[in-house]
């Protein structure tokens, strides 16, 4: 076992640096790696059409300005409070430019560190006294001086100023999930159209997924490709404050011509988890990712010249 994690940090290491290069010679040819792994074609630049075709277009023509604000987990929570649901919003107990800067002391028995530009980059801290705070400031360092964003071209990422913030802790009060369940729900300019859901998650790679439409039906066999490793197509309670979340979704997403909003419910009251402009893929079916970009009207997005 020992073996296998120092082969995935080394394997990690190099696919950093691999697509680095690759971005460094052209972004759109980095782009175009990730997307023909699972559609096995090459981006149609003039003619997009499904989902990922679509935010890849977004990414290389219109203004992303706002993506790199509101991707960013520390300032998006400015945004949410400027929209007037800063109740929704987890509490935030600091932010660091340097992990060094961190006083442990002054946080609570439990929280959540998490860098502000990445991918899974977090730390569920459930007892501070169990926490190595040496190993703790060490992966925060790293995650700092290792900017997300060269796979797949994403810029945006890449244009957040980084830092570390402490958030929450928020419990898991879901009976059908052994962790705290992520609604992820899809919104194109205002409008949201279904919710994926993230539930009995263990690592950034190991969880289960299903897919609900608004009226919350289960609807994972038409959406979900039987070829993903996590789906599952369990049937996750909708959560009670699912109102309240698509009524969030909905003001945050106006103006955007797709982005994902996605959120906790705990005990019936809804939290605010992050915007997500470029989502990762591979998980829906072919199908689904082209009814999906038929949403997407590009003629909204703020061309670049």
């Amino acid at each position: 076992m020992k073996n296998n994690k120092i082969i995935a940090l080394i394997y990690k290491d190099y696919m950093f640096y691999l697509n680095k290069i690759l971005y460094s010679i052209s972004p759109k040819c980095a782009a175009n790696k990730e997307y023909k792994k699972f559609f096995k074609k090459n981006i149609d630049w003039d003619s997009p059409k499904n989902l990922i075709e679509k935010i890849f277009w977004l990414q290389f023509n219109s203004d992303t300005s706002l993506w790199t604000k509101y991707a960013d987990k520390y300032l998006v929570r400015e945004f949410v409070k400027e929209k007037g649901y800063e109740n929704y919003l987890p509490k935030l107990y600091g932010k660091w430019d340097n992990p060094n800067d961190i006083n442990f002391d002054e946080l609570p028995e439990r929280f959540v560190l998490k860098s502000n530009n990445g991918c899974g980059t977090v730390i569920v801290v459930k007892d501070k006294l169990q926490l190595d705070y040496e190993s703790t400031i060490k992966q925060l360092t790293k995650w700092l001086k290792r900017p997300f964003g060269y796979s797949a071209a994403q810029s945006h990422y890449l244009k957040i100023k980084p830092c570390i913030i402490a958030e929450e802790f928020l419990e898991n009060t879901s009976e059908n999930s052994s962790s705290i369940v992520d609604y992820k729900i899809w919104c194109f300019n205002g409008e949201p159209e279904s919710i994926l859901v993230v539930s009995d998650r263990l690592s950034i790679n190991d969880y289960s997924l299903s897919f609900y439409n608004l009226n919350w039906t289960n609807i994972s066999n038409m959406t979900l490709t039987e070829y993903s490793k996590n789906k599952c197509w369990k049937n996750v309670d909708k959560p009670d404050s699912l109102d309240k979340m698509l009524e969030i979704a909905k003001s945050l997403s106006k103006g955007f011509p797709q982005v994902r909003v996605d959120f906790y419910d705990v005990d019936g009251h809804p939290y605010f988890g992050e915007m997500t402009f470029t989502t990762g893929f591979g998980n829906y079916t072919e199908n689904y990712y082209n009814y999906l970009g038929a949403k997407v009207d590009l003629s909204l997005s703020k061309r670049i010249s």
